[in-house]
């Protein structure tokens, strides 16, 4: 903290700072000329961990639904399968999948649920990580126990050892997401942190596209590559992530939390792609060093529990205190994981293929295009919109899809008694309708899943990532990051248990009125934006913790300070005068 101060009292010394430019784009923190590309080329290789994510969200999505993989696991093995291969039947050669076998609906949430149980745990060890060690040498760490469970799936024959395979992979998932929107919030510049972040969105919808493309061409093989071949394709995505982590910059706020200016001054220059002592690098730096000085003057260091404990300090009904803003990462990853894109790509094949309808691995191809066809336009649009105006308005036309799907496809099922139209059946054999599927139904449903794709990629998707990394303070930021991104795996391992409770003609029985749960989510999402989340498009990380002042309504007039490090300053003396 003592070499904080010095070095704040310093630079703050240098003379007065140029003043920014009018609104909320201030020219310091950006970078200038053809050096844009590098720094853009530095944030899309960290936002390629996303891939790991959305690949394993598609995958065993098609895997699940394979006939040899669910005999393999859980099937009784036919008789025949004990006789010598010159005594089996011709026709029975190596098919280890009888058509009246379907995975039940309870294995079916214990496979996705295990992975989603171990991102939780992994979120928060690896906001331990990235504070202890480092925001790329926690990544580096992700990466190698991800590795680690992919190895123990792709060699697993019994449901034991998948399971732990699951759950390894979902410690070491749960670290890069939390890391990788820890980092690309802290090393991005301000003009272009929407941009950065939705990319890592870009690359989760390239991963499910990947991954239906791959199920679609193995799931007609009878031999351990239909599933071993989808599982093994993400070493692939995890070697490469290690490789291109040993060439990017250590995160240049972390280096001024832990003192180590010299080293900050380095990495900043090497983001912004500028000599190191260059005026706007150094301004940037001053910013982030009385920032910091900051948040050390008004909140003193504890121990371990403590860190945690202190993102849950501070008045509710002040808008800028810690709770306020932890409550609000976690609300926003909640809410992002509640809306029904989980149930498209965990369960879609199974409730596409219950409704009646044909080539339904086709279609969630078609659905997984349309999400990263989305996820290109957002690039624009985030950088372009305001994020609440963004996040209201998604929401609101996500519901009015929801809505339309569990409308048409509850007046097709009451056309005939359940379960012969339209009974959802976990763990049965498909049920096919009596009557051909109408041209209405089948293009609706597709219409409405389709433009609810599109609004969820270009707004709750990369928006609850890109707040979520610029809401917290950097004290707090890892911890924050860390509850928030848990929070988002818990929701999503929820979804996965209850849905098929919820669509189970034994059960429940909802069927497409699942539908009407999700909308009724994405109404409450919209509300929920327009009354607690604050307005942050074009603002620094340090002018975020400035602008929490306000109330969330009020942010969208505000205008950040001249100069934002000499009025931290300023406060950091006034306090310790005080004290």
């Amino acid at each position: 903290m003592q070499q904080l101060q010095v070095v704040a009292e310093v630079m703050d010394e240098n003379g007065p700072q140029p003043q920014q430019q009018n609104g909320r784009n201030p020219e310091r923190t950006g970078f200038r000329g053809s050096s844009v590309w590098k720094a853009l080329a530095i944030g899309a290789l960290a936002g390629f961990g996303g891939i790991l994510f959305g690949y394993d969200t598609g995958y065993i999505n098609g895997v699940m639904a394979m006939g040899y993989f669910e005999n393999m696991y859980f099937a009784k093995p036919p008789p025949w399968l004990n006789l010598d291969r010159e005594q089996r039947p011709f026709w029975m050669d190596d098919k280890l999948a009888p058509a009246w076998f379907h995975l039940p609906g309870r294995d079916k949430s214990l496979i996705v649920g295990l992975l989603s149980a171990g991102t939780c745990v992994g979120s928060l060890l690896g906001s331990d990580a990235a504070d202890y060690l480092g925001r790329r040498v926690a990544l580096l760490l992700g990466c190698l126990v991800f590795i680690w469970g992919i190895v123990d799936q792709t060699t697993s024959v019994h449901m034991d050892l998948l399971g732990r395979g699951r759950f390894e992979t979902g410690l070491g998932m749960g670290t890069i997401s939390t890391v990788i929107i820890l980092y690309l919030a802290e090393i991005s510049p301000a003009s272009i942190r929407g941009f950065m972040v939705a990319f890592y969105q870009f690359c989760i919808t390239m991963g499910l596209l990947i991954a239906s493309c791959v199920n679609m061409g193995t799931h007609g093989m009878w031999n351990m590559g239909s599933y071993r071949i989808p599982v093994s394709l993400q070493l692939v995505w995890a070697l490469a992530l290690i490789f291109w982590l040993l060439f990017l910059p250590e995160s240049p706020r972390w280096h001024v939390k832990m003192g180590n200016l010299s080293k900050a001054k380095v990495a900043l220059a090497q983001l912004r792609c500028l000599h190191e002592n260059d005026e706007s690098v150094r301004m940037e730096l001053n910013d982030m060093v009385l920032t910091c000085q900051h948040e050390l003057t008004v909140t003193q260091p504890g121990r371990y529990w403590q860190s945690w404990l202190s993102c849950f300090r501070g008045p509710w009904r002040e808008s800028g205190s810690n709770v306020r803003r932890t409550m609000l990462g976690i609300a926003m990853q909640m809410f992002q994981q509640i809306t029904g894109v989980n149930f498209i790509f965990y369960f879609g094949t199974a409730f596409f293929q219950q409704q009646g309808f044909d080539n339904v691995f086709v279609i969630l191809v078609a659905m997984s295009a349309v999400n990263v066809a989305s996820t290109i336009a957002s690039f624009y649009v985030v950088n372009k919109l305001r994020r609440r105006s963004l996040l209201m308005a998604g929401a609101a036309v996500m519901a009015l899809c929801q809505f339309t799907v569990a409308t048409v496809g509850l007046i097709w099922r009451g056309q005939g008694s359940p379960p012969s139209r339209g009974g959802f059946h976990v763990g049965h054999a498909p049920t096919r309708n009596l009557a051909p599927i109408p041209a209405w139904h089948f293009w609706t449903t597709m219409a409405g899943v389709g433009i609810y794709l599109f609004c969820y990629a270009t707004t709750w998707g990369p928006g609850a990532w890109i707040l979520t990394g610029e809401i917290f303070p950097l004290k707090i930021r890892a911890r924050g990051v860390g509850l928030s991104t848990a929070t988002n795996w818990l929701s999503n391992s929820v979804v996965s248990f209850v849905t098929p409770v919820l669509i189970d003609a034994n059960q429940w029985n909802l069927g497409p009125a699942v539908f009407l749960i999700w909308g009724s989510a994405c109404l409450l999402a919209s509300l929920f934006t327009y009354i607690f989340v604050p307005e942050t498009k074009g603002l620094t990380l340090e002018q975020v913790d400035l602008m929490f002042e306000l109330s969330a309504r009020g942010s969208s007039r505000w205008v950040p300070p001249e100069d934002v490090a000499r009025l931290f300053s300023s406060y950091s003396r006034r306090h310790s005068r005080t004290k």
